[in-house]
């Protein structure tokens, strides 16, 4: 009966573990915090890191007006016209585009 109970303990762990992978990449914290406490901690974070997103930083150029979504410190289009125009960082591209009347996304 203990051997049952065991198995089924490192079934559940090895569930939230694979779960874990798909949705947020913290496998390892899961399966260790499961195993040593209890399955129900496992299940709890991911339940709280349900809606849990990773923010990205958008750059735009007041120049030539475009937005890019990865870090650079000199807009690329300006660069090849010869002029050096430093970004401006943004998180949200909504708040951006409410600034500014149309943008075009790179």
């Amino acid at each position: 009966m203990l051997i049952i109970a065991i198995g089924i303990y490192l079934i559940i762990i090895f569930l939230l573990t694979v779960i874990g992978i798909e949705r947020h990449g913290e496998a390892i914290k899961i399966f260790l915090l499961s195993l040593f406490l209890t399955p129900l901690y496992g299940l709890f974070l991911l339940i709280k890191d349900k809606n849990k997103a990773v923010k990205i930083h958008y750059y735009y150029c007041d120049e030539c007006e475009y937005i890019y979504p990865v870090k650079l410190k000199h807009c690329p289009v300006c660069q090849e016209k010869g002029k050096k125009v430093k970004l401006i960082k943004f998180e949200n591209p909504h708040k951006l585009t409410k600034l500014y009347k149309q943008l075009s996304l790179v």
